[in-house]
């Protein structure tokens, strides 16, 4: 999901079951399960979402295990057929059940070519997907319900379908839900939360949710998030206790103070290894950067150090490999240099010059990264244009085809810990649309998109062994320019306990946070 590179006043009426959050410096632009895609909706999300299977609330853990199914699917002897069973007691936020439908509308919303849904690319291996993503169909024949049982046939078998499914992209929806590519940001939940109220740019609010029929705690009885807050403020706010957590981040110069008072992972300052890229994704759908040897000549011309660094202490390690370390198919390279080689990227350029735009946040570590970047390129002929938005307008603009950028700074954090998820999920051209696009690249080659597949097929050592050297080949082809792999790193107020991250939560687990005791 996309990641951050890098006020609001005090409740009055605050209480021990309120969880108050910040969000600095930008909003959320979708609550609804077909389209959130980012870092911080997805977060919220994990604590409104009932999946088929989800990921253990358990320390650092990436191990599926049955939620609203019985068990783990009975899987044909092909390994194309998963049926599952669903357990009793489920029930939305409303208080109707959570049924197989509800599982299935999921799965038919995101194939809907109305809905624009960057999920589509996650499910598009069901037998009769093509059909529904082409408008001809609503439901694809690989998708059968019958009473409490759901079953999904794909077209062959996939090593990493179960991790997928169990992205809340396919959380269980009211079956009524309806379709809508602006998003349903209020909506039932049948995890241990619901969606109360979102008000665009402003606020969200989560409720306990009375009819929760799981075993995951609830120990907030509201969840109260603040958008667009200044960074500044905010992080104050959480020192003084105003306010328990921000979601987006904190200074860049107050990881020092913060490590020397708190230490690391002993209380209130968390710094957590994340399965995590910052990049500069290159428009190759623009005449500027169609020619692989501009795009090389970039990815030696930037200074890694130096845009890491701006990020403060403990922001994470320079690198230049698609894959990040703990992800299958990664071996440690050196292709691109930590520090610029201008005379290499002038020589990759071949005199050529010009004058490109770049998007990146408008939050204090992606604006200096931008002018980093802008810096480099300069000392190379290339004139870079920034352009800053907020991170759920950039998103946005950058996800949306035919939009007039060249280069997007963002940065990536795994969906799950596959190489899957940053090599197809980023780079693979047959499933750019309109909108909500992630290859933000718009990098499209039938030769590495074959590549792609047959690597997707695989499972086991020879699937690593073929995403290897994909990342190989990618990263000298260069359609992003990675700089780093990133941590995840949070201050917390002096009222939280019981902190605890995992593998897909993408910082301190919401549902796991408590109050601590006098």
């Amino acid at each position: 999901m996309f990641l951050l590179t890098a006020g609001a006043q005090a409740d009055s009426d605050a209480s021990p079951r309120i969880l108050r959050l910040n969000v600095a410096d930008t909003a959320v632009q979708f609550l609804d399960p077909a389209l959130n895609y980012d870092f911080i909706g997805w977060r919220l999300e994990f604590a409104t979402c009932a999946r088929l299977l989800s990921y253990a609330d358990r320390p650092r853990e990436a191990r599926l295990v049955p939620e609203v199914a019985r068990g783990f699917p009975l899987v044909s002897r092909d390994g194309k057929r998963y049926t599952f069973r669903l357990r009793r007691g489920f029930r939305f936020s409303d208080g109707s059940a959570v049924t197989a439908a509800s599982f299935a509308r999921a799965v038919e919303r995101a194939l809907d070519p109305r809905q624009q849904s960057p999920a589509a690319s996650f499910i598009g291996d069901l037998l009769g997907a093509d059909r529904v993503l082409a408008g001809k169909a609503t439901r694809p024949r690989g998708l059968r319900v019958a009473g409490d049982t759901i079953t999904f046939v794909l077209s062959e078998p996939r090593a990493d379908f179960l991790s997928r499914l169990s992205m809340p992209f396919f959380c269980a929806v009211p079956p009524s839900l309806e379709v809508d590519p602006k998003g349903v940001n209020v909506l039932p939940g049948a995890g241990p939360y619901y969606i109360a109220s979102f008000e665009a740019d402003r606020s969200i609010v989560l409720r306990r949710n009375p009819f929760y029929g799981g075993t995951r705690p609830q120990r907030w009885d509201e969840m109260r998030v603040s958008l667009n807050v200044d960074v500044n403020q905010s992080y104050l706010q959480v020192r003084r206790g105003e306010v328990d957590l921000d979601l987006s981040g904190l200074p860049p110069s107050a990881h020092g103070p913060l490590t020397k008072q708190y230490k690391l992972n002993r209380g209130r300052y968390f710094v957590t290894p994340g399965q995590t890229i910052a990049y500069i994704a290159l428009n190759t759908s623009r005449p500027f950067f169609r020619d692989a040897s501009v795009r090389q000549a970039v990815a030696f011309a930037i200074d890694r150090t130096a845009l890491m660094r701006v990020g403060g202490l403990n922001a994470g390690l320079p690198n230049d490999q698609i894959l990040p370390p703990g992800i299958p198919g990664y071996r440690p390279r050196t292709i691109y240099p930590n520090r610029p080689d201008v005379a290499r990227a002038k020589a990759l350029l071949a005199g050529k010059s010009g004058t490109i735009v770049l998007y990146a946040g408008n939050d204090p570590v992606s604006r200096s990264q931008a002018e980093i970047v802008r810096v480099n390129l300069q000392a190379i002929g290339i004139t870079v244009r920034v352009r800053t938005f907020p991170f759920a307008v950039q998103i946005g603009k950058a996800g949306t085809r035919g939009d007039p950028f060249d280069m997007n700074l963002i940065g990536w954090f795994a969906d799950y810990p596959d190489p899957y998820d940053f090599i197809n999920v980023l780079l693979y051209g047959k499933t750019i649309a309109k909108a909500n696009n992630v290859n933000t690249a718009y990098f499209n080659d039938p030769g590495f998109n074959a590549k792609m597949e047959a690597a997707s097929r695989l499972a086991g050592a020879p699937r690593a062994r073929a995403y290897a050297q994909l990342d190989l080949e990618l990263t000298r082809s260069a359609p992003f320019v990675v700089f780093g792999n990133l941590t995840t790193r949070e201050f917390v107020s002096a009222r939280l306990g019981c902190p605890m991250t995992n593998a897909t939560a993408g910082g301190l687990n919401l549902v796991m946070l408590c109050e601590r005791k006098n």
